[in-house]
């Protein structure tokens, strides 16, 4: 009887790997030592690394779930609070493991194909703040400027996480972030 395999299990371990190793010097015998399977199991149930690193993506996309989170509701703050949130959860869990993947999208192509769904959000994010501008709440600028505007803070605080640097940053408090990016981008009545 074939073994069972826990996706879950093995796209932690493909994360972890990626994490230790890097993308180049990371191995399917490493991801399938780490995952408690054989190599074999791996490349007959994902087949090669760039689609388990790829699965391991689409996983994280799943489990963070910001298609839930990414909508009108004529708050803008809630609205942009429930993105904030979220892709703090996103930074705190798997900020390292983007950090480290990101660069080598550019010298290996095979992985861009995994980016897709993430891309996909960040335009969506980009689209909620353009009907906010259509609107006249947020004033005119490039929505994608608007999301590194929102998002970049985030990012900046999961690079510094594993750093001594770390210690002498205040935590992020989300609301005052929000209320911080409204109030520069809110245009203002007469």
């Amino acid at each position: 009887m074939p073994k069972i395999v826990n996706d879950e299990a093995v796209f932690r371990a493909v994360i972890q790997v990626i994490l230790a190793q890097g993308y180049d010097r990371a191995t399917t015998k490493q991801m399938a030592k780490a995952a408690g399977v054989s190599e074999m199991t791996l490349y007959r149930k994902y087949g090669s690394k760039a689609a388990l690193v790829s699965n391991a993506i689409q996983f994280i996309a799943q489990e963070m779930d910001f298609e839930s989170v990414v909508h009108y509701s004529g708050d803008v703050y809630a609205d942009f609070l429930g993105v904030v949130t979220r892709y703090k959860t996103l930074t705190e869990r798997y900020g390292q493991f983007m950090a480290v993947l990101i660069p080598e999208l550019q010298r290996h192509p095979e992985l861009q194909a995994s980016m897709a769904r993430p891309l996909q959000i960040m335009q969506s994010i980009g689209e909620l703040i353009q009907r906010y501008q259509q609107e006249g709440i947020l004033r005119a600028e490039h929505p994608l400027h608007a999301v590194a505007a929102l998002l970049g803070p985030l990012v900046f605080f999961a690079m510094a996480r594993n750093s001594s640097f770390l210690a002498q940053i205040p935590p992020v408090d989300l609301e005052a972030h929000v209320h911080g990016f409204l109030e520069g981008r809110r245009i203002q009545g007469d």
